[in-house]
């Protein structure tokens, strides 16, 4: 569970962690490659709210930081995983995802789940113990980033730094996704979602 200055992230992490469970517990191909790309989105959003958020506020606070250094490392891995998914899936319907090389992309989908997964469990062990350091002070200043961060947060896997072109980014990133789902009819994973969310529903 993310501390309470974190809460911003809530909505986000516990939809990333839906999709995990989704995506490690069926092989239909066309279900996981529709996941596969909102895995993509919503791991990118996350990741550029925690660097834009907690990262920056515990650079800051601590200067010369081992962990925050380590943690983008492993987000610039994680990065190199998003963008090969993403170059798979954009404008291209589930159900032909894996047509023209099924091997590679569970290759792929295997690399980003593993990357996913190792870097939420780092920031996790490694991070979050961090934030239980910092005064109130700091704690008020790291809520308003991450509410900040959290708002206006990126689905593009390596958006720029600059504010332009992170904005132009971003307005490329809801066209993009516009022009998939007018293209794209059927989404058999965000259906699988709908229904494992609703109550009563149980995992097949």
């Amino acid at each position: 569970m993310l501390p309470a200055v974190l809460a911003p992230l809530d909505d986000d992490r516990r939809s990333i962690e839906r999709v995990l469970g989704v995506l490690e517990a069926t092989s239909e191909p066309e279900v996981r490659a529709d996941l596969a790309g909102e895995l993509v989105r919503l791991a990118a959003r996350y990741q550029n709210a925690m660097e834009r958020g907690l990262y920056t506020i515990l650079r800051n606070r601590s200067g010369h930081s081992p962990e925050v250094e380590e943690a983008e490392r492993r987000q610039h891995r994680l990065r190199e995983a998003m963008n090969e998914i993403r170059r798979r899936t954009l404008h291209l319907k589930p159900l032909n995802a894996h047509a023209d090389d099924p091997d590679g992309f569970e290759a792929a989908l295997g690399t980003l789940i593993a990357a996913v997964r190792a870097q939420l469990d780092y920031e996790d062990n490694q991070l979050l113990p961090l934030v239980e350091q910092l005064n109130v002070e700091d704690r008020g200043d790291l809520r308003r980033h991450m509410e900040h961060a959290v708002a206006h947060a990126s689905s593009h896997p390596d958006p720029p730094h600059n504010p332009i072109g992170r904005a132009v980014a971003n307005l490329k990133e809801r066209l993009d996704r516009v022009v998939n789902d007018a293209s794209t009819t059927r989404h058999p994973g965000l259906e699988r979602l709908k229904r494992e969310g609703e109550p009563g529903s149980e995992r097949h």
